[in-house]
């Protein structure tokens, strides 16, 4: 057995091996999305992650890991080791990277002792947590002192779209259907801050075209057959478009690292 299992199985609290059932997630586009995803958000992950003193950080905790997608990264840019959690053991068993250690887990209630990381990283997983800030505050216990959490999530009530085209109407309730919050980013750093973390927020700036693709996204989501029929109807009119910046579509992304003192 390697040492970083040992270190890993060492820090447990009850031991949770890779589930072999797969669960249908709303919450987990798939492979192809989620790598488009995670290349557009790599300007702002790495300001959030060199903001968090990713390159000294020894013990990294990846919440919410998905394909595995981003786990490259934060391997090569931590200086020791990186574990992912998730409750998908489908998507931990195939995931980009096999050499850290994978975890079958619920973020509302970690299987780690008290201050096993100084890294927790989040991206969009809190949208989905229920009790978003008992899932902070969880986080957080994970985080010894000096250490930091990140979380890169969106906020669907700040979107823009010109002309109107009712995408941001669209979001909302497909999310809300889910079981998401459309409008966890604003909420986040209210909730660090009541986790005890020293917070630090910026919005992203990522304005880019409008794309079909990313409006496809909405067809993952439990919305009504009229809906459905509206998103195709959209992405057609998007893939159809007159120029690269019309129609536009924005949804701001919130970066929010919390310092633990």
């Amino acid at each position: 057995m390697c040492l970083c299992w040992v270190r890993v199985r060492m820090c447990l609290r009850g031991w949770r091996t890779v589930s072999h059932r797969h669960l249908p997630r709303p919450d987990l586009p798939g492979l192809e999305q989620s790598r488009e995803l995670a290349e557009w958000l790599a300007g702002p992950r790495s300001r959030a992650l060199q903001r968090a003193g990713i390159g000294r950080r020894r013990r990294l905790l990846e919440v919410g890991s998905g394909h595995g997608v981003v786990t490259p990264e934060l391997k090569r840019r931590a200086r020791g080791m990186v574990v992912s959690l998730d409750r998908d053991g489908e998507a931990l068993r195939q995931g980009a990277v096999t050499d850290v250690p994978r975890v079958a887990g619920d973020c509302r209630q970690l299987p780690f002792a008290d201050e096993s990381f100084d890294l927790v990283f989040f991206q969009n997983v809190l949208l989905w947590a229920p009790e978003l800030e008992w899932v902070v505050a969880e986080a957080a216990r994970m985080v010894e002192p000096g250490g930091a959490l990140v979380a890169i999530e969106p906020d669907y009530g700040g979107m823009m779209e010109h002309p109107a085209m009712g995408l941001r109407e669209l979001w909302f309730a497909g999310l809300l259907a889910a079981g998401a919050d459309p409008e966890v980013g604003r909420k986040l750093p209210g909730a660090c801050e009541a986790a005890g973390l020293d917070t630090w927020v910026e919005l992203s700036h990522l304005p880019s075209a409008a794309e079909p693709q990313a409006v496809l996204l909405l067809e993952d989501l439990p919305l009504t057959n009229q809906q459905h029929e509206q998103v195709r109807s959209l992405a057609k009119a998007v893939s159809e478009r007159s120029g690269r910046w019309s129609p536009f579509v924005h949804a701001p992304y919130f970066l929010v690292v919390g310092s633990k003192p």
